[in-house]
């Protein structure tokens, strides 16, 4: 079970089967049928919003500010039911009660949230709006009468928290997804050529395989070292 932090113990104690039984069996040894969820895994995940990725530099200072509304959603990537389904939205709420209160089916994002950065001369800072939340191994048990305890169903499901901002960080180049964008040169206040705004010859189109002029084919020349007879006199 990989679960850290401040949830642990609360995970935990929701988690016991031993106690989940105990609230529900009776003086004759029989339970009540139920269902319940466990949390097999826990880790922190980003929503980052769409159109909100800025890259600024080489140097300088990169202010940026949420101008579009989103719609963040919760949503299981693999599931496995067998006997039961389940929502979304029942399985958000089960992973409140186990601990995890600050978690939303639905997480709106507004326009208005403004933050400023100095970047490090001669670096890029990069920008990127998310939303916080869980990327979370879940599995959820049916208990029988007769206290037995029966898997129905598990998978992995990214959930959003009510907690959202930007995300900094700094490269040495413009890069996105692992690949350099274009290379500036350096600091605009240290290196006034490339990275001064100044305008740069454009590249020369490619012209296709240079061609050497057709030359006219010659003829094999007659061999000179045999001469021709010449005819005797009389």
């Amino acid at each position: 079970m990989a679960v850290r932090g401040s949830l642990s113990t609360a995970l935990v104690l929701a988690m016991t089967p031993g106690a989940t039984l105990a609230a529900y069996a009776d003086g004759d040894g029989r339970c009540d049928p139920h269902t319940f969820f466990k949390i097999r895994s826990l880790s922190p995940r980003n929503f980052f919003i769409p159109r909100t990725r800025y890259i600024d530099g080489p140097g300088g200072t990169i202010t940026v500010t949420v101008t579009r509304e989103y719609e963040v959603r919760a949503f299981r990537e693999t599931e496995n039911e067998q006997q039961l389904v389940i929502t979304t939205g029942d399985l958000v709420r089960n992973l409140r009660k186990m601990g995890v209160p600050h978690l939303e089916e639905r997480h709106m994002v507004f326009t208005g949230h403004e933050y400023s950065r100095t970047i490090t001369k001669g670096m890029y800072g990069n920008m990127w709006y998310r939303v916080f939340g869980y990327r979370i191994g879940w599995s959820a048990w049916s208990v029988l009468g007769t206290c037995k305890q029966v898997e129905i169903g598990s998978g992995i499901a990214n959930v959003p928290a009510r907690v959202e901002g930007w995300r900094y960080w700094e490269t040495r180049h413009p890069m996105f997804k692992g690949r350099i964008l274009s290379i500036d040169g350096g600091d605009p206040d240290g290196d006034k050529g490339a990275g001064s705004g100044a305008a740069r010859p454009r590249p020369r189109q490619w012209q296709g395989p240079a061609l050497a002029p057709l030359a006219r084919p010659s003829l094999p020349r007659e061999s000179t070292s045999t001469e021709r007879a010449r005819p005797r006199r009389r």
